[in-house]
C-alpha cells in the first residue's frame, strides 16, 4: 500500500491521480491512433478525452452519494469533499456514455463507430486505474482462504478492525488482469467485427460479467440492495449482460452482417 508514491517540499504525488493520469494519456493516443485507422478525423478523440475524464468524476460521485445517501443527507457538504475519496465505476461509465453520444450526436459524427474506437479505453483506463487503487489501498478484497498462494495484508490502522491484519484477496489486481485482457481482446477484435458498434457490445458484456463475480469477493462499503440481495454494481450488470447479449446477436444474425464489417 503506497497512496503517497512521491513528496519533494509540499508537491506530492499520490498513485491513485498518477494511475488515472497515465490512464487517461494512454487511451486518448489509442482512441487517435485508431480513429487515424478507420480513416476518421482523430480530433474528437482529444474533445471526447476531456468530456471523459470531467464527466466521469462527476458520474462516480454522483452514484455514490446516491448509494450512501443517509450519509450525505446529513451532511450535504460532504458531497463536495472528492477529496475524502468515494467514487463508484459504474457510475461515471454511465454517464460518460450519455455524455459522449450527445457530443457524437452534435458533431454528427457516427456513435456506434465512435463507440468501437473509444470502448477498449474504458479498459485500458481500468487497468490501471484498478493498480492505482491496490496502491492506495481501497477497493480491498474480503478474506482469502489459505490455500490461496497469492493475498494481501494492507496496514491495520487503514483496516476496518474485523479486517485488520487479515490476509484478503487482492481484488484490484484482478481486475487489473481482467480488464487488460479484455483490452487486447478487443483490440484484436475491431480488426475482424462484423458490425459497428460490436466491440462496444463486447466491452459491456464481458466487463459486465467479471464485475458481477468479482462483487462477492470484495469487502469495502460500496452499497447493497436487500431487496434483491445484490450489490449496486451486480444489479447495474445484470440489467447489462441481457441487453449487451441483445444487440450482439440481433447485429450477428442479421443479414448481410456475416463476415462483413460496417
Amino acid at each position: 500500500m503506497h497512496p503517497l508514491l512521491l513528496e519533494l517540499g509540499g508537491f506530492k504525488i499520490y498513485s491513485y491521480s498518477l494511475m488515472l493520469v497515465i490512464a487517461f494519456t494512454v487511451s486518448t493516443i489509442y482512441a487517435w491512433l485508431e480513429a487515424r485507422r478507420l480513416g476518421e478525423k482523430p480530433e474528437p478523440a482529444l474533445d471526447l478525452a476531456v468530456l471523459i475524464f470531467i464527466f466521469s468524476f462527476v458520474g462516480g460521485r454522483l452514484l455514490h452519494c446516491i448509494v450512501n445517501w443517509q450519509i450525505y443527507l446529513k451532511d450535504p457538504v460532504r458531497i463536495l469533499k472528492i477529496w475524502e475519496g468515494g467514487l463508484v465505476y459504474y457510475g461515471g461509465f454511465l454517464m460518460v456514455c450519455l455524455v459522449t453520444a450527445v457530443y457524437l450526436k452534435r458533431q454528427r459524427l457516427s456513435i456506434p463507430k465512435w463507440a468501437d474506437i473509444i470502448a477498449p479505453c474504458a479498459m485500458i483506463t481500468l487497468f490501471f486505474g484498478r493498480i492505482g487503487c491496490f496502491l492506495n489501498g481501497c477497493c480491498y478484497g474480503s478474506q482469502a482462504p489459505q490455500w490461496l498462494p497469492f493475498k494481501v495484508k494492507y496496514p491495520i490502522s487503514q483496516m476496518p478492525l474485523h479486517l485488520a491484519g487479515v490476509s484478503l484477496y487482492p481484488t484490484p489486481i484482478y481486475e487489473s488482469i481482467a480488464t487488460a485482457s479484455i483490452a487486447l481482446f478487443l483490440i484484436w477484435r475491431s480488426r475482424h467485427k462484423k458490425f459497428a458498434g460490436e466491440i462496444f457490445w463486447l466491452m459491456m458484456l464481458l466487463y459486465a460479467l467479471i464485475r458481477f463475480f468479482l462483487e462477492y469477493i470484495r469487502a469495502d462499503s460500496r452499497g447493497y440492495i436487500p431487496a434483491v440481495h445484490l450489490f449496486t454494481s451486480q444489479l447495474i450488470s445484470l440489467l447489462i449482460i441481457p441487453t449487451s447479449l441483445f444487440f450482439l446477436l440481433k447485429n450477428h444474425l442479421r443479414p448481410g452482417t456475416q463476415g462483413v464489417a460496417q
